[in-house]
């Protein structure tokens, strides 16, 4: 079992799992305390939770990543006004929009979830049985911090001053404020994810346990981030209404590992 699994693989997912509880909690307190609605509340959990993949490179054999991001995905589809377990009930509150109380599931965040626990277990999985390197989650973590900052902000932005209005997807309405806030905060994001999974991470002690090499210079990283901000912005304006959680991270990864091999990233 020690060469699949070790006490520090299980001392990173409780680290992962605590994080994310914290986050949520906060959204719940500062709900209470102040009587904020769920819609800012969602948006502060969807922003920092998806933090919590930053803890894959930390883990000796990659694959338990995938564990955490499984756990709550479950957790979060759990979560509904009627369920017996009280914490749920109180993250059902703090995430829930008009239409998730209509279904009884917060549907975004559980998509949300399930996007993380899909992409992180193709590559984590993959880099554990020696088909792909682990570098790629690179362009996993920026594909995902794009998600949580531009697509999260952007939102804000869209709703707060979005007055020029456009419709590529029928029932999708976004604003070109909403989509520039996407853009300009997805490059912030994605230069985040550079400069730590790219940049940092190779420098770490546990790189002697797994390969983390990427070829980076301050060109690439600009150009990596750019070329990632304007397509994670055209992806969010032509994703279904509420899909937009799925459709970044699962198009936004491959197609930004194609990318690397290109730049010469790998």
């Amino acid at each position: 079992m020690n060469d699949i699994f070790n006490l520090l693989d299980f001392l990173v997912m409780l680290i992962a799992i605590f994080y994310v509880i914290v986050v949520i909690s906060i959204g719940e307190a500062l709900r209470k305390a102040r009587n904020l609605p769920s819609t800012f509340t969602r948006k502060i959990i969807h922003m920092f939770a998806g933090f919590s993949v930053y803890t894959v490179p930390f883990y000796p054999h990659l694959w338990p990543a995938t564990l955490v991001a499984l756990l709550f995905t479950i957790l979060v589809y759990l979560s509904g006004p009627r369920t017996p377990i009280k914490r749920l009930r109180g993250w059902f509150e703090v995430m829930a929009r008009e239409e998730d109380v209509l279904a009884g599931h917060i549907l975004g965040p559980f998509y949300y979830c399930v996007s993380i626990t899909v992409v992180t277990g193709v590559l984590t999985f993959g880099a554990f049985l020696g088909y792909l390197p682990a570098a790629y989650y690179l362009m996993a973590g920026i594909a995902i911090t794009i998600m949580m900052w531009g697509d999260g902000v952007g939102d804000l932005i869209g709703r707060r001053w979005g007055k020029h209005k456009y419709e590529i997807v029928k029932g999708a309405q976004r604003s070109l404020e909403g989509s520039l806030g996407v853009f300009v905060f997805g490059f912030i994001g994605a230069l985040v994810a550079i400069m730590f999974f790219g940049v940092l991470v190779p420098q770490v002690p546990w790189n002697r346990v797994v390969a983390w090499e990427c070829s980076l210079d301050i060109f690439s990283i600009i150009m990596l981030s750019l070329i990632a901000a304007a397509l994670g912005t055209l992806i969010e304006a032509i994703s279904p209404r509420g899909f937009d959680n799925i459709t970044i991270p699962f198009i936004l990864t491959p197609v930004l590992i194609a990318l690397g091999e290109i730049m010469g990233v790998f």
